[in-house]
């Protein structure tokens, strides 16, 4: 009985490509053949060639040196520039606009053996005007934004990796909202050039993928770090604090309850988890985090609110007239209360491996009309650190809920090493929707 490649992960895929277990053909056919039966109505995609994405399958088949990524399909946000399929940053500004090269992302996913099945929707300018992406686990639910589609593509086993971004909760939301694991990258730490900049200060790449030996083997191809079977064995007790913060009220009762069931099965099985006061550096942060995003916002994309106010939608031409109504001083001072916030942080990650906290105040809001609340993540962007989304549990409509752990500026391979350790420990497996 053959297997539906579409369930696999990239670990997988790519050690049967390498073992001659698999072709990369029969991989790029059956997540085609997925597309075909699912986005019509999951409307992840904005471009494809599938002609072309078969040609790249065939042409690796022929290849005898295999990439530590060879032959996996991967999903490009429709931020990031690529050479054979247009970017239109979800705008109509910029509609068909063709890249004259790949980014660098997607450059170093070709140079691992990666192929691109296709490029994914985002929302207007990577901000909160939505496109038509669903959700795959209810059609009637938000994905999250504004990496949208490419976390409904991973979710639905349309791709198996994402290229996504993070501005605000761009990453973390839709991977949580939509079952799957979000790795958002330490600020700076990962090439972006060819990544539509939205606001200097906070852009962040990131990944989706439904394990976290994915998200390991997808930041070496992209950082030259370490293989999943390369990482040291830590023996020693893990010490995580748990984090509710000054929103923690916010949550809804299934997302606490999740969390704090977490806490009790990894509590169980050895490893260390404390409750931690909110520091006072901390509460402020989530403003700060609004200044400073509509502040660089207004100025990294006047040249559309100039040009093109027609085009932009009111969310958009709003934050850019909030940005250009604040202050230098007030940016400056947001600036500095982000900086006392990083001090603190690094001091708590001297003692934590991590903080555990919510990814998002619910499982995915109803509709498609707006793409959630980006409360839980605005003070660990603006504090540039890195996190990874953990999907664990379900509500009552059977939605996914999610936490996330957050690590010390710099130490990503650490704390991805750390959440595949707690992953195992709560048994996380990220199942496809059912066709």
């Amino acid at each position: 009985m053959s297997i539906d490649a579409c369930s696999m992960t990239a670990t997988q895929i790519a050690a049967d490509i390498s073992s001659g277990k698999l072709t990369a053909e029969a991989v790029m056919t059956d997540h085609l053949a997925r597309i075909n039966a699912r986005d019509s109505a999951v409307n992840a995609f904005i471009a494809r060639i599938p002609d072309r994405a078969l040609k790249l399958a065939r042409a690796a088949d022929r290849q005898t040196k295999k990439g530590i990524l060879h032959g996996v399909p991967f999903a490009v946000k429709d931020i990031i520039d690529t050479l054979d399929m247009p970017t239109a940053w979800g705008s109509p500004i910029y509609a068909d606009f063709q890249a004259p090269r790949n980014a660098s992302c997607v450059e170093m996913f070709l140079l691992a053996g990666a192929i691109p099945i296709g490029k994914t929707v985002t929302t207007e300018f990577a901000y909160f005007s939505p496109g038509p992406t669903r959700n795959p686990h209810n059609l009637e639910h938000t994905p999250g934004g504004s990496s949208s589609g490419s976390a409904a593509a991973v979710a639905d086993g349309m791709a198996v990796l994402g290229l996504g971004s993070q501005t605000a909760a761009s990453l973390t939301r839709p991977a949580a909202y939509c079952g799957v694991f979000g790795y958002k990258a330490s600020y700076g730490s990962i090439d972006l050039q060819g990544v539509m900049g939205l606001a200097t200060s906070l852009d962040s790449l990131g990944l989706l993928a439904r394990s976290i030996d994915d998200l390991i083997l997808s930041r070496a191809a992209l950082c030259g770090t370490l293989l999943p079977n390369e990482l040291p064995a830590d023996p020693a007790p893990r010490a995580i604090a748990l984090f509710k913060g000054p929103h923690w009220h916010e949550a809804s009762r299934p997302i606490q309850d999740a969390i704090l069931e977490s806490r009790d099965v990894l509590a169980s099985a050895g490893v260390r988890v404390t409750d931690l006061e909110c520091p006072r550096e901390f509460i402020q942060l989530s403003e700060s985090h609004k200044v400073i995003m509509a502040f660089e916002v207004a100025r990294a994309r006047q040249f559309e609110f100039r040009n093109h106010p027609e085009k932009l939608s009111g969310a958009f031409c709003s934050l850019i007239e909030t940005g250009l109504a604040t202050s230098r001083a007030d940016y400056e001072a947001a600036l500095a209360t982000r900086d006392a916030g990083e001090a603190v942080l690094a001091e708590l990650c001297l003692t934590y491996d991590a903080l555990m906290t919510p990814a998002a105040p619910s499982s995915a809001p109803a509709g498609i009309e707006a793409t959630g609340d980006p409360l839980f993540s605005r003070l660990w962007t603006v504090m540039r650190v890195p996190t990874v989304t953990i999907p664990y549990g379900r509500d009552a409509a059977n939605l996914p809920l999610a936490f996330q752990l957050v690590g010390g500026f710099g130490a990503d391979q650490h704390l991805l090493a750390l959440s595949k350790d707690i992953a195992n420990h709560l048994q996380i497996s990220c199942e496809l929707p059912k066709l």
